[in-house]
């Protein structure tokens, strides 16, 4: 079918209400386009992004399945549909940190099946996955292992695995932690951690550079350094003494967290994480420790629309941006939420926090 200039009118139309988050207004934008003749896999992606903000995932994997039926065939033995009982799968985390982090959870369900689950993740992330209950070994590029075609049956991508087992809100995996922490790595952290009283809270507030609006700045964060009864820790990667000058409560943990690995053992040792949406949040969900998210007015699909918590992560709290690229109304709730956190802390429960080295 010839694409006509009115499907292309009509998809770029959806595109610009999906960015203002008028979803099902996106939606009826999409379906005029495939019918007016607009690349259907195209539409299909986009109404899949539609039905994941709406947390219709039987819908949004309905769309994936249409898009996988329209692909030629694929030589590389990537996982379409098929079974694999007594299959040695090869579990590829091609995406980002957070993506690997998140979708990791279904490993044991994976493994319950297959005969072996080999998982290729980021350098970053091999120590830290090696903590995951289900996986027989975990490699990174350029393993002669796990590049070799002889190694594996079958392979597919992380975050394919939500609809590989066809998840739904009340079906995702949700037990957390679902990553362990070596017993030693925790306690070293609890020694490097200064005792204080009131809470100690990890602070990350720069995401990615490929999505910007996700990101704030130490200054924009004012208010929430203000409150009292805290001792804020910074987790952002690859932050100096020189970048949290300017918010001289901070302390930094670069020196002692040197991998992913040592940030985890620092994270089990606080009594809170706020962060913006990056791998800190991930990491943070997947030890199942309390954690703020501070997200963007166009938040990412897996935060869905409007709520205040996520199917994804039991322990987490949203705190969306009421207007586009705008902070304030964001801190100000985080402000007053930690406010009232600290107060709940009485004079003996902060000496009982301070002398068990929490």
């Amino acid at each position: 079918m010839t694409v006509s200039n009115d499907g292309k009118r009509w998809f770029d139309e959806g595109q610009e209400w999906l960015r203002r988050r008028c979803v099902h207004k996106a939606l009826a934008c999409f379906n005029r386009a495939e019918r007016t003749g607009f690349a259907c896999t195209e539409c299909a992606g986009a109404r899949w992004q539609c039905w994941m903000l709406l947390g219709e995932f039987e819908r949004a994997w309905a769309e994936s399945d249409f898009i996988t039926a329209s692909n030629t065939y694929d030589p590389h033995r990537m996982w379409n549909g098929q079974a694999w009982t007594n299959q040695r799968v090869m579990l590829r985390c091609l995406h980002g940190l957070g993506d690997a982090i998140q979708f990791i959870r279904y490993a044991p369900l994976l493994r319950s099946t297959c005969r072996h689950l080999t998982v290729q993740t980021h350098p970053q992330l091999v120590s830290l996955l090696q903590g995951v209950r289900g996986i027989d070994k975990v490699v990174t590029w350029g393993s002669d292992w796990s590049d070799s075609s002889e190694a594996w049956d079958m392979q597919i991508e992380v975050t394919e695995l939500p609809r590989a087992f066809r998840s739904t809100q009340s079906t995702l995996p949700t037990d957390v932690p679902y990553i362990q922490i070596p017993p030693e790595l925790v306690m070293q952290a609890r020694r490097f951690l200064a005792k204080s009283e009131g809470l100690r809270v990890g602070v990350s507030w720069q995401a990615g550079s490929w999505s910007p609006g996700r990101s704030a700045t130490l200054e924009v964060l004012a208010e929430i350094f203000g409150v009292n009864g805290v001792r804020f820790y910074s987790l952002q990667k690859g932050a100096t003494r020189e970048d949290i000058r300017p918010a001289r409560v901070l302390r930094e943990l670069e020196t002692y967290a040197r991998d992913v690995r040592d940030t985890a053992a620092m994270i089990l040792n606080l009594d809170l994480v706020i962060t913006v949406d990056t791998m800190t949040a991930h990491l943070a969900g997947a030890l199942g420790r309390p954690v703020w998210i501070m997200l963007p007015r166009q938040a990412d699909w897996r935060w869905m629309l409007s709520r205040d918590d996520t199917p994804w992560y039991p322990t987490a709290r949203l705190f969306r941006q009421k207007q586009e690229n705008c902070w304030a109304s964001v801190v100000a709730d985080v402000a007053r939420s930690l406010e009232d956190e600290a107060a709940s802390l009485s004079p003996l429960t902060r000496l009982d926090h301070t002398l068990s080295g929490r």
